[in-house]
């Protein structure tokens, strides 16, 4: 399923089962909550889930819109790693490295489950939600004076917490050895892989409704529905450009030179271009965005745009 499908799909379908995998996902979504063994997950919500093509492309965005981008890096670096024939029914990835899994902040754990069918690769459910702790120099893992990424928690590069559906119980002892609160973090990345589990299951439902081969052709359509909106909606918007300029109090750190903050979005003929270089260089304190985040931040934007 990895090569574009060239059926010809019809668009009422399409729609039918981008509602349903929209559906999916609340379920996901409802169940990941209800199952939380922390108050991030039940009351705070600081969490998503998701449903991907066989590439890795978000088909509908989450709630908490700013992970969308975050999981297309995830899945990317995960072929990577293991290559196009290196995925097995039953695997299970985690990752709360911000630069090679590309997760929000140390805090946050990904979950990314490859979903077969009939040994094809239809597509994969994902998760991002933040933990209550996983080390580093303070409680909760979120401290504002770190200047390394090591201050914060241990980092796991993508790695493999189920192979074929064998859980490693090595990898949990590990992440329990690492936190202040094992019982919350483990309870909640549990429900997690749970919730892709749903998520995996309800899409092979469907594929057996409809066929890989129809599947795979209403999963392109979407995208490219969507790409033909997104374009549309940008070939509105006026030429020019805009800057804007605002800026930290201190890195928290050097707590005497503000931190300036400078965009400049230039518009062309539908084009848009974003450049950050007048701002001010990395600071020293952790207050960075890795490159996913900030792009989900910039079409956290657009999806507010009027």
């Amino acid at each position: 399923m990895n090569a574009p499908s060239n059926k010809a799909v019809d668009p009422i379908t399409v729609q039918i089962l981008r509602n349903r995998i929209g559906s999916l996902m609340d379920e996901m979504h409802h169940h990941f909550f209800r199952s939380g063994y922390s108050t991030i997950v039940r009351e705070s919500r600081d969490f998503s889930c998701v449903i991907l093509d066989p590439k890795g492309r978000l088909l509908v965005a989450p709630p908490m819109f700013f992970h969308s981008t975050a999981y297309g890096y995830f899945v990317q670096r995960i072929f990577e790693l293991v290559g196009d024939d290196g995925l097995y029914d039953g695997d299970v990835f985690i990752s709360n490295h911000p630069y090679d899994g590309s997760m929000p902040h140390v805090p946050d754990m990904g979950v990314i489950v490859p979903i077969f069918q009939n040994e094809e690769l239809i597509g994969f459910a994902g998760s991002i939600a933040h933990k209550a702790d996983v080390g580093g120099t303070m409680p909760g893992s979120t401290w504002g004076q770190a200047t390394e990424l090591f201050q914060e928690g241990i980092v796991y590069p993508p790695t493999r917490l189920y192979r074929a559906g064998v859980y490693d119980k090595g990898i949990e002892r590990l992440i329990a050895t690492n936190s202040r609160q094992p019982e919350l973090t483990l309870g909640d990345l549990r429900g997690q892989v749970a919730a892709c589990f749903i998520g995996r299951d309800r899409l092979r439902q469907i594929c057996e409704e409809y066929s890989t081969v129809e599947l795979a052709a209403s999963l392109d359509a979407m995208i490219e529905a969507a790409g033909a909106e997104f374009r549309a909606a940008l070939s509105q918007l006026p030429n020019g450009t805009q800057e804007a300029e605002s800026s930290l109090d201190s890195d928290g750190i050097d707590r005497n030179k503000p931190v300036r903050m400078h965009v400049r979005m230039t518009v062309k003929d539908g084009q848009v271009e974003f450049d950050f270089t007048e701002s001010d260089p990395q600071g020293a304190r952790a207050s960075q965005y890795s490159t996913s985040s900030g792009r989900g931040m910039l079409l956290s934007g657009f999806n507010r745009y009027d």
